[in-house]
């Protein structure tokens, strides 16, 4: 009971943390990365001061010890981020987020991931039948931890303020302390028999030798990396959300469940004659880095997981059949920790520095082949070299040739591929480094084919994947954060800074643009998102706009290689940080337009769409100013949203659905907007226009606040 309410508290705190400190960051994917590898890092911490608590024989004195220490996060809780934002967290957003993480959060972290390696250490220095091999209570514990997870998108978060489960948490952490004391009142009377046993069995038991410590590690570093890198996977393409974060966690702590649990054990061997077909199956999604449209993009989300599940438990079975004698029990889990927190800072720390593309992933799926059981067998390279040798003849005979636009020949040469390594399934170490050689052939090749287009620009930061592509047969130049646009510009000198993608003539932005144009000059329109600045095209010396843009890399792409900024000169100003934040320091009625254009991508922030936040927009509006909001999202239903705070507000508002159609050719994009004012006559011609429809406000939403929010409700599952 007490393993389970330590494992339930400790990752429930892990999505509530992700969601509080979501807003410092504009909602950015890699803060759920950040923060899993600062939990990755605790856990180590706290598996170090169990392995060296553990190392006192006087089991009395440990548990006087650590009764101290569970005392000290009472100075920490209830959690709180309070004044977290500075001007340097979007210039070093890992470094400040886990240094604010480490404040506010890191002491109660690390006391409660003490206490699984402890009482697990303590309960194998008894005599009771099932502690010489306590391993299952490890299983127990992760339990604990996944229903913690099940629970918090479904039970928590729908219904519970951040605020409230904060509270919860500290109540919790309290009832903690009582099963604690419990335990330690019930295993205090046997503290000598507890020190004779561990001395007994530390004297029959030889050393772990340094190859099988070096293999703890590696079989822990390949799942957790992978772990992370389909959660950013996942995160930049649907919605940076506790509830998507959690399911590759939750399918990360399954595998530990069943590979270490006593009845419903999975073996190494069974998952390793699995393992080859998964591989192969879902490799080429792994190269290609990217989404199918809303259709089937469930479908290859679950393929992403399916690998997840598959690779992680081929890991974790290999961790559990070479676990060590009892006594080794906290060394042994140190070594695993050790193995996670170097996962996670490969994926989360690394690697955006390291490659400008998601590379790690299929670096990481490349190393899985390593893990699997087999008949010994000795180390045989010739095979995997003409493998390789043949695929980058392959690939320069087509290209010299022109067969890579024959979809028969490609797919002959694929098919031939997987034939090949699905021959090679019996000998482990052929077929993993023949795997290895094709995943990492295809992670090249691949994506150019796919785009469809030439990159003038790949960059990647804490924010995402940045890409600049010319399409030569269109003649226009594509700027894609991950694989959402927000960006079009004519390569053509004649077309070259005109507005198009979402701001099209004609289009809705344009309407709400020229009805302000007809009041008259000296008007200042504010823009929160600045992607390719398109905005700017509408900028004159009587119309000002200034944007806001979390990303600092967005300012400097946007410059080089599209035209609207350097075209509006000085009527544009572009303001690097939090558009929220940022608003704030905004004269008061000193925008007559106001437009949110951050929610086009998968990474909301919700706390832009907040009662809050939109009593702060309409306070930097003028009285008879318009808010404009961009709704247009793949996988998520922000028009309901809006809709929901502006009508609630007592605002008057319009939406329009501005399809592309067969001007998409000519780099037009759909898109769906929202207009708001206080009233009617502010909208002027955009009431009796038509192609916008009157908003009425959802039923059974519940508005989102500072303190509440739930993107759950807001997913769309068809």
């Amino acid at each position: 009971m007490t393993l389970f309410a330590s494992a339930f508290l400790l990752f429930v705190c892990q999505p509530l943390v992700g969601k509080m400190v979501l807003p410092f960051l504009g909602g950015a994917a890699a803060v759920w990365t950040t923060c899993v590898l600062f939990f990755q890092v605790m856990l180590l911490a706290g598996y170090v001061y169990a392995h060296a608590l553990g190392r006192v024989a006087d089991v009395r004195k440990q548990i006087l010890t650590h009764g101290v220490v569970l005392l000290l996060p009472l100075a920490f809780l209830p959690i709180q981020f309070a004044g977290a934002s500075t001007e340097s967290f979007f210039q070093h957003p890992s470094l400040q987020l886990l240094a604010l993480l480490a404040a506010s959060v890191g002491v109660p972290f690390f006391v409660i991931s003490t206490t699984a390696p402890l009482l697990q250490n303590w309960f194998s220095r008894t005599e009771d039948s099932s502690a010489r091999d306590p391993y299952f209570l490890y299983s127990a514990s992760n339990t604990g931890s996944l229903l913690a997870l099940i629970a918090y998108p479904f039970l928590v978060e729908p219904h519970v303020g951040v605020a409230a489960q904060s509270r919860l948490w500290l109540v919790g952490y309290i009832v903690l302390l009582g099963l604690l004391a419990v335990a330690s009142a019930l295993l205090w009377p046997r503290a000598k028999t507890v020190a004779a046993v561990c001395a007994r069995r530390r004297s029959q038991t030889a050393a772990t030798v340094f190859r099988t410590r070096l293999y703890w590690v590696a079989a822990a570093f390949v799942p957790s990396g992978l772990m992370l890198a389909v959660t950013n996977h996942i995160a930049a393409n649907l919605a940076s959300a506790p509830f998507l974060w959690i399911v590759p966690l939750a399918i990360y702590l399954v595998t530990f469940i069943l590979a270490f649990a006593r009845r419903l054990r999975v073996t190494s061997a069974r998952v390793s004659r699995l393992i080859p077909v998964v591989l192969l199956a879902t490799f080429p999604v792994v190269a290609a880095g990217v989404v199918a449209p809303p259709g089937l993009n469930w479908i290859i989300i679950g393929g992403h997981l399916v690998l997840l599940y598959c690779g992680a438990l081929l890991c974790h079975t290999a961790l559990a059949e070479s676990r060590p004698a009892p006594q080794h029990l906290t060394e042994f889990y140190f070594w695993i920790a050790l193995g996670g927190v170097l996962g996670g800072v490969f994926t989360a720390t690394i690697a955006p520095a390291a490659f400008k593309t998601v590379l790690e992933y299929p670096l990481i799926v490349a190393t899985l082949g390593f893990f699997r059981t087999g008949k010994n067998e000795k180390p045989n390279w010739l095979v995997p070299a003409l493998f390789g040798a043949a695929i980058l003849v392959i690939w320069i005979v087509f290209r010299a040739t022109g067969l890579d636009s024959s979809t028969e020949a490609v797919a002959l040469a694929h098919t031939s591929f997987l034939f090949v390594c699905y021959k090679l399934k019996d000998h482990v170490q052929r077929f993993a480094t023949a795997f290895a050689i094709l995943i990492i052939a295809y992670s090249f090749i691949l994506p150019d084919y796919i785009e469809g287009a030439n990159r003038a620009y790949v960059g990647r930061n804490f924010f995402g994947v940045k890409k600049v592509l010319d399409e030569p047969d269109t003649h226009l130049r594509k700027f894609l954060h991950g694989d959402t646009l927000h960006g079009i510009e004519s390569t053509d000198a004649a077309r070259a800074g005109k507005p198009l993608s979402y701001y099209y003539p004609d289009g809705s932005v344009a309407n709400v643009v020229e009805m302000l144009r007809e009041r008259g000059p000296q008007q200042r329109f504010g823009v929160v998102g600045l992607g390719s600045g398109t905005m700017a095209a509408y900028a004159d010396a009587g119309h000002h706009v200034t944007f806001y843009e979390i990303d600092p890399s967005i300012e400097p792409i946007a410059r080089r290689y599209f035209t609207f900024l350097t075209r509006c000169g000085s009527n544009c100003d572009v303001v690097i940080g939090d558009g929220r934040l940022q608003l704030v320091r905004a004269d008061s009625e000193s925008f007559d337009l106001l437009m949110l254009d951050a929610f086009s991508s998968d990474s909301v922030p919700t706390h832009l769409l907040s009662r809050e936040a939109l009593e702060l927009y309409l306070s930097k509006l003028a009285r008879d100013g318009i808010l404009l909001f961009h709704v247009s999202n793949r996988f998520l239903d922000v028009e309901r949203l809006v809709s929901s705070l502006v009508i609630d507000r007592g605002l008057v508002a319009f939406s329009r659905f501005d399809d592309a159609g067969e001007l998409r050719k000519e780099g037009k994009s759909s898109a769906n907007h929202l207009v708001a004012a206080r009233r009617l006559e502010d909208l002027g011609p955009i009431a009796a226009n038509p192609t916008w429809k009157r908003v009425t406000r959802p039923t059974d939403f519940q508005l989102w606040t500072d303190d509440y929010s739930n993107l759950l409700s807001l997913i769309r599952w068809h």
